[in-house]
């Protein structure tokens, strides 16, 4: 909650912060029966102010990238909020943006940039769509080695308990891997101390594959174009 006035406090559930930063509202419907007549921030607004409060990284990744991929708000928006907010404590909300600005579109994608920058591998890719001869998109490459025609996904499910969701994944892999794919799954549970030296290992046997120099240079390149798989 925001105020004009008074002191920061907490009133049962909620944090009352106080703010000299103009923010506008508006009210919900005496009719809503969860929020009847409230004032609200609008979204970015109101994520840019919680993220000054949070002492971790993760939970303000968690608001970002979620009020991003469900559209809540843009990244734009956030980062007129941001570019506005108090620099004291607005530090973890802009290493959320400048992942989101990296490519990173869920709270798992953060971790995998954090260890990836600093993995002895080469520049690469987030988010690219793979797509087939008529210009159909086929899967979306959570981390692409464009050079090396090698594909990590991050599996948003631990296990899949819905059989036909488990058959299109295998139908997929399969499928990518028939066209000269390399690919590779990882839970999110499996982004640890020691996960980068597995995927080294794997990117540099695919060089020697491919026949190509291995390049460890860890960055993240713009996405290029999506890549046809035929």
């Amino acid at each position: 909650m925001l105020a004009r006035e008074g002191r920061c406090r907490r009133i049962g559930q909620a944090w009352v912060r106080v703010t000299a930063r103009p923010y506008a509202t508006v009210r919900t419907s005496v009719l809503d029966p969860e929020l009847r007549d409230v004032a609200l921030v609008r979204p970015a607004r109101a994520i840019a102010d919680a993220a000054l409060g949070y002492r971790w990284l993760s939970p303000v990744r968690a608001m970002v990238t979620g009020a991003i991929q469900q559209q809540v708000c843009t990244p734009d928006e956030l980062l007129a909020e941001l570019a506005s907010c108090p620099r004291n404590g607005s530090g973890f909300l802009r290493q959320a943006l400048e992942d989101v600005a990296d490519g990173a579109r869920s709270v798992a994608e953060t971790h995998v940039l954090d260890y990836l920058r600093q993995a002895d591998v080469p520049p690469f890719e987030l988010n690219v769509p793979l797509v087939d001869g008529a210009g159909q998109v086929i899967a979306i490459a959570d981390v692409l080695w464009r050079e090396l025609r090698a594909v990590l996904e991050i599996d948003s499910r631990e296990f899949h308990f819905d059989e036909p969701a488990w058959r299109a994944t295998m139908q997929r892999h399969n499928r990518l891997t028939r066209h000269g794919l390399a690919v590779t799954h990882y839970p999110p549970s499996a982004v640890q101390p020691g996960w980068t030296g597995e995927v080294t290992s794997w990117l540099r046997a695919r060089a020697v594959e491919l026949g190509v120099t291995y390049h460890g240079r860890p960055c993240v390149l713009p996405a290029g174009p999506p890549l046809l798989v035929p």
